[in-house]
């Protein structure tokens, strides 16, 4: 029934994927290149690993930010150019992100038996496309 309302809404579906470390992931194309993105509500802003740079054909800044964790520690972050993200094809929106090293977020991913992820979509993605999480039948609507 959701399903059917959000489409006649002009809502897409994507399919959603729960971890072993009880995540949301799912895959999108960013610039053309898919990945797996962790869906985090509570992260500002979305970013894509540092070392992935060049694989989704990003353009980084020069000068770098610092960000806050949900600990104390600071983050050195990269600001990047807008890119092109879709699913299966279907462009959603451009979006800039920011280059992290996620090297333990993925470690701690990896120890609790989870994919490792190219990257995270935060609060900015989710609200630019009215974001509704099903957690149910495992579904992120969006509009488009």
């Amino acid at each position: 029934m959701l399903n059917k309302f959000l489409d006649t809404a002009g809502y897409i579906s994507i399919r959603l994927k729960k971890t072993k470390s009880q995540h949301l992931v799912t895959k999108l194309e960013v610039n053309g290149f898919e990945g797996l993105f962790l869906l985090d509500t509570g992260a500002s802003n979305s970013c894509i690993r540092l070392d992935k740079e060049n694989d989704f054909l990003l353009i980084g800044k020069k000068s770098t930010l610092q960000l806050s964790g949900a600990g104390s520690e600071k983050l050195e972050a990269k600001p990047t150019a807008r890119s092109n993200i879709s699913y299966k094809g279907s462009f959603i929106l451009k979006l800039k992100f920011f280059l992290l090293d996620m090297h333990a977020i993925n470690s701690s991913l990896s120890d609790q038996g989870s994919e490792t992820i190219d990257g995270i979509i935060g609060a900015d993605f989710l609200k630019r496309t009215s974001a509704i999480i099903d957690y149910k039948s495992k579904k992120l609507f969006l509009k488009v």
